[in-house]
């Protein structure tokens, strides 16, 4: 059955043209005009989502998240928050991955960029995820998808990492400390985050000289060390001189010091305000 004859509609809502089209089919034609029909459905669906990554790269480089608000004119909690809502997805990480294909394709020149977007909806969002980086790298966005319409997810996987002299997801990194710095990174609980200790191992990597995340960890580790050590001995002192709250204080057992102040508060992530996320285990 040709595709020419599996004609949507240009309309919002394709579910009546679906239904007229499928109607008077059966066994072995019905088969093939479902089949026809999803893969059109890809096609009306998928260039939105790439042109969405985009946009997001745009919201998360402009913060546009702390300046708007969601259908009920409620104010975004967080950035994590705003692209649950707008990205329609459940994790960070997959907002993550949305924002590095919007990432490589806002480092492409403004009027090859279309055609760009368009090779990467043929593809889909899961290959693109994948080659997004060795494009971000090479450039050579046209050999990549080349790659990604002929190769598995896999397959795919392994010549990326191959080409930016990294290890295929699953086996022992290489060189060491790999796993240990991505750890960290996916236990991350926002972007903003993320960046920080993407920005945190890149300077260390400088300062110490070397490019091993576990040396830079146990650097910047031993670099604050000492000062916490001085600061901690001096709010032993200071606590050894306050009356110990008792369990019907709203202070749950901290003493003062270890109460954020509300201009402190405003600066941290949720998680570091002692305030659970939903999605957290309870």
């Amino acid at each position: 059955m040709s595709a020419e004859i599996c004609w949507l509609t240009l309309d919002a809502d394709a579910g009546v043209a679906v239904a007229r089209f499928l109607a008077d089919l059966r066994g072995r034609d019905r088969m093939d005009a479902v089949h026809l029909v999803l893969k059109q459905l890809r096609q009306r669906t998928e260039p939105d989502r790439v042109l969405a990554c985009e946009l997001a790269w745009e919201a998360h480089t402009g913060g546009y998240w702390s300046q708007l608000r969601d259908d009920d004119q409620h104010p975004y909690e967080s950035e994590e928050a705003y692209f649950r809502d707008v990205l329609s997805v459940a994790s960070w990480r997959t907002a993550y991955k949305r924002l590095a294909i919007g990432r490589m394709l806002t480092g492409i020149a403004e009027p090859g960029r279309p055609l760009v977007r368009a090779a990467v909806a043929e593809v889909g969002l899961a290959k693109a995820t994948i080659i997004a980086p060795a494009i971000e790298r090479s450039g050579a966005w046209q050999a990549w998808i080349q790659l990604a319409r002929q190769m598995p997810a896999v397959t795919l996987q392994s010549r990326v990492s191959e080409a930016l002299q990294a290890s295929p997801r699953g086996r022992e990194p290489s060189p060491p400390g790999e796993h240990f710095r991505r750890s960290i990174l996916a236990a991350m609980p926002d972007i903003e985050a993320m960046e920080v200790v993407e920005r945190y191992f890149d300077i260390g990597q400088r300062v110490v000289g070397t490019d091993h995340p576990v040396g830079i960890f146990l650097a910047g580790c031993r670099e604050c060390l000492a000062e916490w050590e001085v600061h901690a001995s001096a709010r032993s002192g200071a606590q050894a001189t306050t009356p110990r709250p008792t369990a019907g204080k709203p202070s749950g057992g901290l003493p003062t010091w270890a109460k954020p102040s509300r201009e402190n508060s405003a600066c941290l992530p949720i998680w570091a305000n002692g305030i659970t996320s939903p999605d957290d285990p309870a």
